[in-house]
Protein backbone atom coordinates (compact mmCIF):
# COMPACT_ATOMS: atom_id res chain seq x y z
CA UNK A 1 0.00 0.00 0.00
CA UNK A 2 2.80 2.29 0.80
CA UNK A 3 4.85 1.61 -2.54
CA UNK A 4 1.98 1.13 -5.17
CA UNK A 5 2.32 4.66 -6.50
CA UNK A 6 5.27 6.31 -4.54
CA UNK A 7 6.91 6.99 -7.78
CA UNK A 8 3.99 9.02 -8.89
CA UNK A 9 3.74 10.63 -5.14
CA UNK A 10 7.35 11.99 -5.31
CA UNK A 11 6.62 13.25 -9.08
CA UNK A 12 3.34 14.99 -8.57
CA UNK A 13 3.33 15.99 -4.32
CA UNK A 14 7.23 16.13 -3.59
CA UNK A 15 8.01 17.21 -7.23
CA UNK A 16 11.16 15.44 -7.51
CA UNK A 17 12.98 15.82 -10.90
CA UNK A 18 14.69 12.91 -12.35
CA UNK A 19 18.31 13.22 -10.37
CA UNK A 20 15.98 13.51 -7.43
CA UNK A 21 14.15 10.42 -8.02
CA UNK A 22 16.98 8.32 -9.28
CA UNK A 23 19.01 9.51 -5.92
CA UNK A 24 16.05 8.69 -4.15
CA UNK A 25 16.03 4.79 -4.68
CA UNK A 26 20.17 5.09 -5.13
CA UNK A 27 19.83 6.24 -1.23
CA UNK A 28 17.28 3.02 -0.86
CA UNK A 29 19.24 0.42 -1.80
CA UNK A 30 22.74 1.73 -0.53
CA UNK A 31 21.30 1.70 2.57
CA UNK A 32 19.91 -1.64 1.93
CA UNK A 33 23.67 -2.90 1.14
CA UNK A 34 25.26 -1.26 4.16
CA UNK A 35 23.01 -1.96 7.10
CA UNK A 36 22.54 -5.28 5.59
CA UNK A 37 25.39 -7.28 7.82
CA UNK A 38 25.18 -5.35 10.80
CA UNK A 39 21.85 -5.98 11.04
CA UNK A 40 22.24 -9.75 10.70
CA UNK A 41 25.11 -10.34 13.12
CA UNK A 42 22.55 -8.35 15.90
CA UNK A 43 20.29 -10.83 15.00
CA UNK A 44 22.09 -14.03 15.74
CA UNK A 45 24.14 -12.22 18.63
CA UNK A 46 20.97 -11.02 20.78
CA UNK A 47 17.73 -12.35 19.49
CA UNK A 48 15.87 -12.50 15.51
CA UNK A 49 12.55 -11.35 17.25
CA UNK A 50 14.24 -8.40 18.86
CA UNK A 51 15.92 -7.96 15.25
CA UNK A 52 12.11 -8.17 13.38
CA UNK A 53 10.75 -5.89 15.81
CA UNK A 54 13.17 -3.10 15.33
CA UNK A 55 12.42 -3.79 11.78
CA UNK A 56 8.72 -3.41 11.78
CA UNK A 57 8.93 0.02 13.71
CA UNK A 58 11.45 1.46 11.60
CA UNK A 59 9.65 0.45 7.96
CA UNK A 60 6.54 2.44 10.29
CA UNK A 61 8.68 5.20 10.97
CA UNK A 62 10.34 5.77 7.37
CA UNK A 63 7.01 5.52 5.46
CA UNK A 64 5.31 8.19 8.10
CA UNK A 65 8.17 10.74 7.51
CA UNK A 66 7.84 10.04 3.81
CA UNK A 67 4.57 10.38 3.77
CA UNK A 68 3.78 13.01 6.37
CA UNK A 69 6.73 15.35 5.17
CA UNK A 70 6.60 16.26 1.30
CA UNK A 71 10.10 17.14 0.69
CA UNK A 72 12.91 16.36 -0.65
CA UNK A 73 15.41 16.21 2.43
CA UNK A 74 12.77 14.04 4.39
CA UNK A 75 11.71 11.66 1.55
CA UNK A 76 15.55 11.19 0.86
CA UNK A 77 16.43 9.80 4.99
CA UNK A 78 13.22 8.44 5.14
CA UNK A 79 14.99 5.60 2.47
CA UNK A 80 17.40 5.33 5.11
CA UNK A 81 15.09 4.53 8.00
CA UNK A 82 12.65 1.93 6.38
CA UNK A 83 15.41 0.51 3.91
CA UNK A 84 17.67 0.24 7.89
CA UNK A 85 14.32 -1.20 8.89
CA UNK A 86 13.96 -3.55 5.90
CA UNK A 87 18.17 -5.00 6.71
CA UNK A 88 16.65 -5.76 10.51
CA UNK A 89 14.34 -7.84 8.82
CA UNK A 90 15.49 -9.53 6.61
CA UNK A 91 17.70 -12.70 7.86
CA UNK A 92 16.16 -12.48 10.92
CA UNK A 93 13.03 -13.31 10.10
CA UNK A 94 13.77 -16.34 7.81
CA UNK A 95 16.19 -17.20 10.77
CA UNK A 96 13.24 -16.83 13.25
CA UNK A 97 10.81 -19.00 10.98
CA UNK A 98 13.34 -21.81 10.39
CA UNK A 99 14.10 -22.19 14.08
CA UNK A 100 10.62 -21.97 15.63
CA UNK A 101 8.98 -24.22 12.76
CA UNK A 102 12.02 -26.76 12.40
CA UNK A 103 9.81 -29.66 12.23
CA UNK A 104 8.04 -28.73 9.41
CA UNK A 105 9.42 -28.82 5.60
CA UNK A 106 10.90 -25.38 5.18
CA UNK A 107 10.01 -25.65 1.84
CA UNK A 108 6.64 -25.80 2.13
CA UNK A 109 7.01 -22.94 4.99
CA UNK A 110 8.93 -20.66 2.92
CA UNK A 111 6.49 -20.83 -0.24
CA UNK A 112 3.52 -20.44 1.82
CA UNK A 113 4.89 -17.35 3.35
CA UNK A 114 5.66 -16.19 -0.45
CA UNK A 115 2.27 -16.61 -1.68
CA UNK A 116 0.54 -14.70 1.80
CA UNK A 117 3.15 -11.75 0.62
CA UNK A 118 1.37 -11.96 -2.80
CA UNK A 119 -2.13 -11.81 -1.56
CA UNK A 120 -1.08 -8.98 0.43
CA UNK A 121 0.43 -7.04 -2.33
CA UNK A 122 -3.18 -7.96 -4.44
CA UNK A 123 -4.73 -6.34 -0.83
CA UNK A 124 -1.90 -3.08 -0.54
CA UNK A 125 -2.35 -2.21 -5.02
CA UNK A 126 -6.64 -2.00 -4.49
CA UNK A 127 -5.89 0.13 -1.25
CA UNK A 128 -3.24 2.04 -2.07
CA UNK A 129 -4.57 3.14 -5.44
CA UNK A 130 -8.54 3.97 -4.27
CA UNK A 131 -6.56 6.11 -1.31
CA UNK A 132 -4.37 7.69 -3.73
CA UNK A 133 -6.99 8.81 -6.31
CA UNK A 134 -8.27 10.61 -3.11
CA UNK A 135 -4.68 11.90 -1.37
CA UNK A 136 -1.55 10.85 -2.46
CA UNK A 137 -0.24 10.91 1.09
CA UNK A 138 -2.54 8.76 2.58
CA UNK A 139 -1.97 5.66 1.59
CA UNK A 140 1.91 5.84 2.38
CA UNK A 141 0.99 7.19 6.12
CA UNK A 142 -1.89 4.57 6.84
CA UNK A 143 0.64 2.12 5.25
CA UNK A 144 3.39 2.96 7.61
CA UNK A 145 1.00 3.61 10.74
CA UNK A 146 -0.01 0.15 9.95
CA UNK A 147 3.75 -1.06 10.60
CA UNK A 148 3.46 0.34 13.82
CA UNK A 149 0.53 -1.18 14.89
CA UNK A 150 1.64 -4.55 13.53
CA UNK A 151 5.27 -4.05 15.67
CA UNK A 152 2.84 -3.59 19.08
CA UNK A 153 0.54 -6.68 18.04
CA UNK A 154 4.05 -8.38 17.71
CA UNK A 155 5.32 -7.51 20.70
CA UNK A 156 2.54 -9.36 22.47
CA UNK A 157 2.05 -12.44 20.12
CA UNK A 158 5.64 -13.18 18.66
CA UNK A 159 6.96 -16.06 19.85
CA UNK A 160 10.94 -16.97 20.25
CA UNK A 161 11.57 -20.70 21.70
CA UNK A 162 14.60 -21.48 20.00
CA UNK A 163 17.05 -18.89 19.97
CA UNK A 164 20.67 -19.48 21.65
CA UNK A 165 23.28 -17.00 20.10
CA UNK A 166 25.95 -17.69 18.18
CA UNK A 167 28.60 -16.48 21.08
CA UNK A 168 27.83 -17.05 24.19
CA UNK A 169 30.65 -15.31 26.24
CA UNK A 170 30.38 -11.73 24.78
CA UNK A 171 33.34 -9.32 24.62
CA UNK A 172 31.88 -6.17 23.54
CA UNK A 173 29.55 -5.24 19.94
CA UNK A 174 32.57 -4.48 18.44
CA UNK A 175 34.72 -7.43 19.38
CA UNK A 176 31.69 -10.13 18.96
CA UNK A 177 30.68 -8.53 15.59
CA UNK A 178 33.90 -9.18 14.49
CA UNK A 179 34.28 -12.81 15.55
CA UNK A 180 30.63 -13.74 14.51
CA UNK A 181 32.14 -11.68 11.02
CA UNK A 182 35.13 -14.33 11.05
CA UNK A 183 33.14 -17.49 11.96
CA UNK A 184 30.66 -16.66 9.20
CA UNK A 185 33.42 -16.06 6.48
CA UNK A 186 34.92 -19.62 7.82
CA UNK A 187 32.09 -21.25 7.30
CA UNK A 188 30.63 -19.60 4.06
CA UNK A 189 34.45 -20.49 3.07
CA UNK A 190 34.12 -24.35 3.67
CA UNK A 191 30.49 -24.47 2.24
CA UNK A 192 30.53 -24.65 -1.73
CA UNK A 193 27.15 -25.49 -1.75
CA UNK A 194 26.41 -22.75 -0.04
CA UNK A 195 28.94 -20.26 -1.72
CA UNK A 196 27.07 -21.37 -5.24
CA UNK A 197 23.74 -20.12 -3.80
CA UNK A 198 25.04 -16.93 -2.33
CA UNK A 199 26.42 -16.33 -6.32
CA UNK A 200 23.22 -16.95 -7.74
CA UNK A 201 21.67 -14.66 -5.15
CA UNK A 202 23.91 -11.84 -6.74
CA UNK A 203 23.37 -12.99 -10.14
CA UNK A 204 20.01 -12.54 -9.58
CA UNK A 205 20.31 -8.85 -8.21
CA UNK A 206 22.11 -8.30 -11.16
CA UNK A 207 19.46 -9.13 -13.34
CA UNK A 208 16.55 -7.82 -11.47
CA UNK A 209 16.86 -4.28 -11.38
CA UNK A 210 16.80 -4.00 -15.46
CA UNK A 211 13.63 -5.88 -15.48
CA UNK A 212 12.32 -3.56 -12.66
CA UNK A 213 13.29 -0.12 -13.91
CA UNK A 214 12.99 -0.67 -17.78
CA UNK A 215 10.05 -3.22 -18.45
CA UNK A 216 7.21 0.03 -17.72
CA UNK A 217 9.30 2.46 -19.93
CA UNK A 218 9.30 -0.67 -22.47
CA UNK A 219 5.62 -0.76 -22.60
CA UNK A 220 4.95 2.64 -23.03
CA UNK A 221 7.95 3.41 -25.62
CA UNK A 222 7.81 0.48 -27.30
CA UNK A 223 3.76 -0.93 -27.97
CA UNK A 224 0.51 0.45 -27.90
CA UNK A 225 -1.34 0.04 -25.29
CA UNK A 226 -5.31 -0.50 -25.68
CA UNK A 227 -7.56 1.50 -23.98
CA UNK A 228 -10.58 -0.75 -22.95
CA UNK A 229 -13.24 0.97 -21.22
CA UNK A 230 -11.42 2.40 -18.26
CA UNK A 231 -8.76 0.83 -18.97
CA UNK A 232 -5.87 3.38 -19.96
CA UNK A 233 -2.73 3.26 -20.04
CA UNK A 234 -1.77 4.23 -16.17
CA UNK A 235 -4.52 1.77 -14.97
CA UNK A 236 -3.07 -1.38 -16.67
CA UNK A 237 -0.29 -0.86 -14.72
CA UNK A 238 -2.39 -1.73 -11.48
CA UNK A 239 -4.29 -4.75 -13.32
CA UNK A 240 -1.23 -6.17 -14.53
CA UNK A 241 0.37 -5.88 -11.16
CA UNK A 242 -3.00 -7.29 -9.89
CA UNK A 243 -2.74 -10.55 -12.88
CA UNK A 244 1.24 -11.47 -11.40
CA UNK A 245 0.09 -11.63 -7.94
CA UNK A 246 -2.67 -13.48 -8.59
CA UNK A 247 -0.57 -16.06 -11.19
CA UNK A 248 1.83 -16.30 -8.03
CA UNK A 249 -0.21 -17.25 -5.41
CA UNK A 250 -1.82 -20.07 -7.86
CA UNK A 251 1.83 -21.33 -8.68
CA UNK A 252 2.72 -21.43 -5.37
CA UNK A 253 -0.67 -23.51 -3.91
CA UNK A 254 0.62 -25.46 -6.67
CA UNK A 255 4.14 -26.29 -5.88
CA UNK A 256 2.83 -26.87 -2.60
CA UNK A 257 0.21 -29.26 -3.18
CA UNK A 258 3.33 -31.18 -5.21
CA UNK A 259 5.01 -31.14 -2.09
CA UNK A 260 2.52 -32.40 0.06
CA UNK A 261 1.61 -35.30 -2.67
CA UNK A 262 5.11 -36.55 -3.46
CA UNK A 263 6.87 -34.89 -0.08
CA UNK A 264 9.60 -32.57 -1.85
CA UNK A 265 10.27 -30.55 -4.99
CA UNK A 266 13.87 -31.32 -6.40
CA UNK A 267 15.46 -27.67 -5.96
CA UNK A 268 17.82 -27.95 -8.70
CA UNK A 269 15.80 -28.41 -11.08
CA UNK A 270 12.95 -25.64 -9.76
CA UNK A 271 15.91 -23.29 -9.53
CA UNK A 272 17.09 -24.51 -13.24
CA UNK A 273 14.01 -24.20 -15.06
CA UNK A 274 12.95 -20.78 -13.02
CA UNK A 275 16.38 -19.45 -13.92
CA UNK A 276 16.21 -20.19 -17.67
CA UNK A 277 12.50 -19.22 -18.16
CA UNK A 278 13.20 -16.01 -16.76
CA UNK A 279 16.02 -15.70 -19.69
CA UNK A 280 14.15 -16.66 -21.94
CA UNK A 281 10.94 -14.79 -21.32
CA UNK A 282 13.08 -11.33 -20.49
CA UNK A 283 14.69 -11.72 -24.36
CA UNK A 284 11.13 -12.47 -25.81
CA UNK A 285 9.62 -9.14 -24.12
CA UNK A 286 12.68 -7.05 -25.16
CA UNK A 287 11.87 -8.20 -28.82
CA UNK A 288 8.40 -8.29 -28.44
CA UNK A 289 6.60 -5.19 -30.07
CA UNK A 290 2.58 -6.50 -29.78
CA UNK A 291 0.94 -5.95 -26.43
CA UNK A 292 -0.25 -9.23 -25.30
CA UNK A 293 2.40 -11.18 -26.97
CA UNK A 294 4.85 -9.02 -24.32
CA UNK A 295 2.28 -9.39 -21.38
CA UNK A 296 2.23 -12.76 -21.46
CA UNK A 297 6.05 -13.09 -21.79
CA UNK A 298 6.24 -9.96 -18.99
CA UNK A 299 3.81 -12.14 -16.50
CA UNK A 300 5.56 -15.55 -16.80
CA UNK A 301 9.16 -14.00 -16.35
CA UNK A 302 7.58 -12.55 -13.00
CA UNK A 303 6.28 -15.61 -12.40
CA UNK A 304 9.82 -17.70 -12.55
CA UNK A 305 11.00 -14.67 -10.03
CA UNK A 306 8.43 -15.24 -7.81
CA UNK A 307 8.46 -19.38 -7.72
CA UNK A 308 12.63 -19.67 -7.31
CA UNK A 309 12.97 -17.10 -4.38
CA UNK A 310 11.49 -18.95 -1.34
CA UNK A 311 13.20 -22.46 -2.25
CA UNK A 312 16.60 -20.75 -2.75
CA UNK A 313 15.64 -19.25 0.04
CA UNK A 314 14.96 -22.88 1.47
CA UNK A 315 17.59 -24.47 -0.20
CA UNK A 316 20.14 -22.06 1.86
CA UNK A 317 18.76 -22.45 4.87
CA UNK A 318 19.65 -25.86 5.06
CA UNK A 319 23.13 -25.88 4.38
CA UNK A 320 23.60 -22.63 7.16
CA UNK A 321 24.19 -23.34 11.11
CA UNK A 322 21.43 -22.39 13.32
CA UNK A 323 23.51 -20.00 15.07
CA UNK A 324 24.37 -17.94 12.01
CA UNK A 325 21.51 -18.02 10.21
CA UNK A 326 20.45 -14.47 10.53
CA UNK A 327 24.00 -13.50 9.49
CA UNK A 328 24.32 -15.63 6.26
CA UNK A 329 20.83 -14.57 5.27
CA UNK A 330 21.80 -10.81 5.71
CA UNK A 331 24.89 -11.60 3.26
CA UNK A 332 22.22 -12.78 0.72
CA UNK A 333 20.22 -9.95 0.94
CA UNK A 334 23.40 -7.50 0.94
CA UNK A 335 24.87 -9.40 -2.17
CA UNK A 336 21.50 -9.21 -3.89
CA UNK A 337 21.59 -5.42 -3.05
CA UNK A 338 25.34 -5.31 -4.43
CA UNK A 339 24.32 -6.68 -7.57
CA UNK A 340 20.89 -4.05 -8.06
CA UNK A 341 23.32 -1.30 -7.50
CA UNK A 342 26.20 -2.67 -9.98
CA UNK A 343 23.53 -3.62 -12.63
CA UNK A 344 21.00 -0.82 -12.74
CA UNK A 345 23.46 1.52 -14.58
CA UNK A 346 25.25 -0.65 -16.34
CA UNK A 347 21.90 -1.66 -18.00
CA UNK A 348 20.39 1.72 -17.64
CA UNK A 349 23.67 3.04 -19.57
CA UNK A 350 23.07 -0.06 -22.63
CA UNK A 351 19.22 1.81 -22.38
CA UNK A 352 20.59 5.14 -23.14
CA UNK A 353 23.22 4.53 -25.62
CA UNK A 354 21.70 1.93 -27.51
CA UNK A 355 17.50 1.39 -26.66
CA UNK A 356 15.55 0.07 -24.33
CA UNK A 357 15.18 -3.19 -25.56
CA UNK A 358 18.71 -4.24 -25.93
CA UNK A 359 18.96 -3.12 -22.01
CA UNK A 360 16.28 -5.93 -21.22
CA UNK A 361 18.49 -8.19 -23.16
CA UNK A 362 21.68 -7.18 -21.33
CA UNK A 363 19.44 -8.24 -18.00
CA UNK A 364 18.55 -10.91 -18.96
CA UNK A 365 22.98 -12.04 -20.20
CA UNK A 366 23.35 -10.88 -16.70
CA UNK A 367 21.77 -13.99 -15.21
CA UNK A 368 23.47 -16.66 -17.73
CA UNK A 369 26.16 -17.23 -15.23
CA UNK A 370 22.99 -18.89 -12.56
CA UNK A 371 22.41 -21.62 -15.42
CA UNK A 372 25.92 -23.06 -14.30
CA UNK A 373 26.02 -22.39 -10.86
CA UNK A 374 22.58 -24.17 -10.44
CA UNK A 375 24.43 -27.74 -11.13
CA UNK A 376 27.32 -26.60 -9.08
CA UNK A 377 24.79 -26.45 -6.01
CA UNK A 378 23.06 -29.32 -7.20
CA UNK A 379 25.86 -31.59 -6.77
CA UNK A 380 24.83 -32.84 -3.10
CA UNK A 381 21.62 -34.02 -3.08
CA UNK A 382 18.61 -31.74 -2.37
Amino acid sequence: MSTVLSIVYHLEVVQLDAFQLVLVGTVLETSCFLFEMPTGVVADLYSRRRSVLIGMFLYGLGFLMEGALPWFAPVLLAQVVWGCGDTFITGALEAWIASEEEDKPIDKVFLRGSQMGQIGGVLGVVLGTLLGNINLQMPIILGGSLCLLLGLVMVRIMPETNFSPAIEERQGLLKDFVCLFKLNLGFVKGAPVLLALLAITLCGGLASEGFDRLSTAHFLDDTVIPVIGPLNSVTWFGVISLIGSGLGILASQLLIARMEKKGTVSRTSVAMSTSAGYILCLVLFAVGRSFWFMLLVFLLAGLMRTIKEPVLAAWMNDQVDEKMRATVFSTSGQLDSFGQIIGGPIVGLVAQQVSIPWGLVCTAFLLLPALFLVPVAGKKRD
